[in-house]
């Protein structure tokens, strides 16, 4: 994994983590419990890292309402 890749993940986990209310900790639990940060996260860095903060955060989201992952 390259810096940049990890900079992204952490730059999701918070964000998601901010926007559903809830930690850091918490986020990084449920992507990588669910290979959710391996198989979703990291592989879509290249397609998703130019959107905006808003956009990604929400994607990442919508992944995890319908994988029923979050409320």
């Amino acid at each position: 994994m390259s810096e940049k890749e990890i900079e992204y993940s952490v730059f999701c986990i918070e964000n998601v983590a901010e926007q559903l209310g809830k930690t850091g900790t918490e986020i990084f639990n449920i992507l990588n419990q669910s290979g959710l940060l391996h198989n979703y996260i990291l592989p879509s860095y290249e397609a998703l890292h130019s959107q905006s903060k808003q956009y990604i955060v929400n994607e990442i989201i919508s992944v995890l309402k319908e994988r029923n992952l979050v409320a």
